[in-house]
């Protein structure tokens, strides 16, 4: 079992850190895969074409952002577990969704996109031993860890799926 970061090294991390549960992150990730997708494919697609107010973004603009934060996400703990010595650039949220038209996308591809992606960030789990989980890299000019990136994915979900359950559906 892969050790829970003891020191969050950011607000940022911190936020989404502390809504993952104890226990094993690699059986959170992969419980959390099944359960959002199971609960997603349950809604239409009109549906996910709506927003829950003016100025937020519909339903396929949050599963589209789940999937592209938890791609740079898993690239900042690949890039830092392979030892990677700069910086790390920052995601601009907003940005990344008005680039990457979401509403054009049915809603299959968004959670096949999902999938796929939460597949890959497990399968690079598995290729990270002890010594790369507790390595240090620079993310937005903050210091973070491999281990902190891979709770950050898990609690960035929570975080989404709290939105979509009380906002959306």
């Amino acid at each position: 079992m892969r050790p829970r970061p003891l020191f969050i090294e950011n607000q940022e991390h911190d936020r989404y850190v502390s809504l993952v549960p104890d226990g094993d992150i690699e059986e959170i990730l992969s419980k959390q895969r099944t359960k959002t997708i199971t609960l997603l494919s349950s809604v239409s697609e009109e549906l996910a074409r709506k927003a829950y107010a003016p100025g937020k973004w519909t339903l396929k603009e949050v599963i589209g952002h789940m999937t592209d934060s938890e791609r740079v996400m898993s690239y900042r703990m690949l890039a830092i577990a392979r030892n990677e010595s700069a910086p790390l650039p920052a995601m601009d949220q907003d940005q990344y969704v008005a680039e990457a038209n979401f509403n054009k996308l049915t809603w299959e591809q968004l959670l096949v996109g999902l999938d796929t992606v939460r597949s890959n960030t497990l399968s690079l789990i598995s290729t990270i031993d002890d010594a790369a989980w507790v390595r240090n890299g620079t993310v937005l000019n903050s210091t973070v860890s491999v281990g902190t990136i891979a709770y950050s994915i898990a609690g960035h979900e929570l975080h989404h799926m709290k939105v979509i359950n009380n906002k959306y559906l």
